[in-house]
């Protein structure tokens, strides 16, 4: 039987019992990192590692700082709280539970929140520092108002197994997270996307400690995380801190503009009954989270001039971005699970005319061989999320980089009413299928291959290998591939909704 020691981490007073000759241990600086040696996997994990200080106290609504190193041990094997948030994610998924005729019991609990929550993990095969695997970040979704970096769809273990490093962040979510506000001279209020910048700056600064290439790092990321993605691909504070994107339902649809951001900053300081920004510090994290969640605020990144210089239509549209590769998608029913299943054919007919009275006869006329529900399906998984991430495509590819689009339709067993839903496929990408969903041999087929074509992306910038069929580049046709079994190739996907679609886009960065 192998010895078994105790460690004790300063940092976190804990007691951890390891096998002494599985204990991984990484010194970066003057902190040793503890982490723990997966037997089943055969990998190295590390939970809950500090890339930042906790932003509390002073520190709410202010530009993250980064973790400074102490002579200390950190036990490394745990993960951490998840950054502050209410019930929308568990409801999330148990909505998906019931519509696939599952019981809620059978979803996980809400997780435990911290407004001390700027932790990341990482999974690697190996940590030689001369066979550097490439780097593959998540950024979760969740609205940027709820979700965690360890949901059990996101564990990294099965992803890493193919050769790379996977890691992934918590952010600053909602009101704290997000948060313009006129007496913050110091910073914008995009305060998540300052946490996302300075985990990737840790990353790219520590990740050789670990077995990754600092060099060949690839963000991937679902519905607002792939919209952050967005923001980080145009922001110049991202500049060499990734070289690819994987945008999975992400898209900038409706943005904030500066003067908007500003007004919901104070929208929530009259809720909260402060006088000031500074007296708002003084109230207590869970109650920011309650008044966020009895408005209909949507917080995300906003213009600022500095992380988001400007509206990031312009930004794409001049390509005063960075230059990475891009792997982009939606899955086909995106809005289905959120819309009314009874509908009226009036009802869409009044909501295309009031919302987009220009074009009105062209959408309806677009949409009249669905079912009302089907056709506002249609209509709003185009507006938020095909059209806006063909339009990313476009100037990427323009830009020279290799650009691959796909369009994700498998329908799952008992998913009728759902269909190809929003987030459907993660379970994919990470092999992660929760017993709650019914998962068939030509599921197990689709992840073997969804798994290769992601990481031979971040391996080397093309999903292509000899084992899956060929993937065309998006180019000038506008190729993409049908995510099914048997996989399809198409192109110029939904074409005149789009063109359409994103010239509301257009009109809207350039109104005043």
């Amino acid at each position: 039987m192998k010895p078994i020691f105790l460690i004790f981490a300063l940092f976190f007073n804990s007691i951890v019992f390891l096998n002494a000759d599985e204990i991984p241990r990484i010194q970066i600086e003057n902190t040793e990192y503890i982490g723990s040696f997966d037997d089943e996997n055969n990998q190295y994990v590390f939970k809950g590692i500090p890339y930042a200080k906790p932003p509390i106290d002073e520190l709410r609504w202010m530009p993250t700082v980064p973790y400074k190193t102490e002579k200390t041990a950190l036990a490394t094997q745990s993960f951490k709280e998840a950054c502050m948030q209410d019930n929308g994610n568990t409801n999330w998924y148990r909505a998906v539970a019931i519509s696939l005729g599952n019981p809620i019991s059978m979803v996980h609990d809400k997780p435990s929140i911290s407004e001390d929550c700027l932790y990341l993990n990482i999974w690697s095969q190996s940590l030689s520092t001369e066979k550097k695997q490439p780097v593959m970040v998540w950024i979760h979704g969740g609205g940027n108002v709820n979700g965690y970096s360890h949901e059990p769809n996101y564990i990294g273990s099965n992803l890493a197994k193919k050769g790379v490093v996977v890691v992934s962040i918590n952010f600053r979510l909602n009101a704290l997270g997000y948060l313009p506000h006129p007496e913050n001279t110091n910073s914008s209020g995009n305060y998540g996307l300052m946490d996302q910048l300075t985990a990737l700056e840790w990353i790219k600064n520590n990740i050789i400690k670990f077995g990754g290439d600092p060099n060949n790092i690839t963000l991937f990321g679902e519905s607002s995380g792939a919209e952050d993605i967005a923001y980080l691909i145009a922001t110049p504070k991202a500049q060499g801190l990734f070289q690819r994107a994987i945008s999975q339902s992400g898209g900038f649809a409706d943005w904030v503009k500066r003067d908007e951001g500003l007004e919901l900053g104070i929208e929530i300081q009259n809720k909260s009954g402060a006088e000031s920004l500074a007296s708002m510090k003084n109230i207590s994290a869970a109650d920011i989270v309650k008044m966020r969640s009895s408005s209909k605020l949507y917080f995300k990144g906003s213009v600022d001039g500095d992380i988001i210089p400007d509206d990031p239509f312009k930004l794409f549209l001049n390509q005063n971005i960075n230059n990475v590769d891009l792997l982009i998608g939606s899955n086909k029913n995106e809005y289905l699970m959120y819309g009314d299943p009874n509908i009226t054919q009036q009802e869409v007919t009044n909501w295309v005319e009031t919302t987009y009275p220009e074009n009105s006869e062209t959408i309806l006329n677009l949409m009249a061989d669905k079912e009302p529900a089907l056709a506002m399906d249609q209509l709003q998984s185009n507006r938020d999320y095909l059209c806006p991430s063909i339009f990313i495509a476009r100037q990427l590819s323009k830009k020279g980089n290799n650009v691959y689009q796909y369009v994700f339709e498998r329908k799952r067993e008992n998913s009728a009413s759902i269909l190809a839903y929003h987030g459907a496929e993660i379970p994919y990408v990470f092999d992660t299928h929760d017993d709650w969903l019914l998962t068939d041999e030509m599921d197990r087929e689709l992840t073997d291959i969804m798994m290769e074509y992601w990481v031979e992306f971040a391996k080397k910038g093309t999903p292509n290998s000899i084992n899956n069929p060929t993937w065309k580049e998006f180019g000038e046709d506008e190729n993409y591939q049908i995510l099914d079994i048997p996989i399809q190739q198409s192109k110029k996907s939904e074409y005149e909704f789009c063109e359409i679609l994103i010239e509301v886009m257009r009109k809207r960065a350039f109104s005043e």
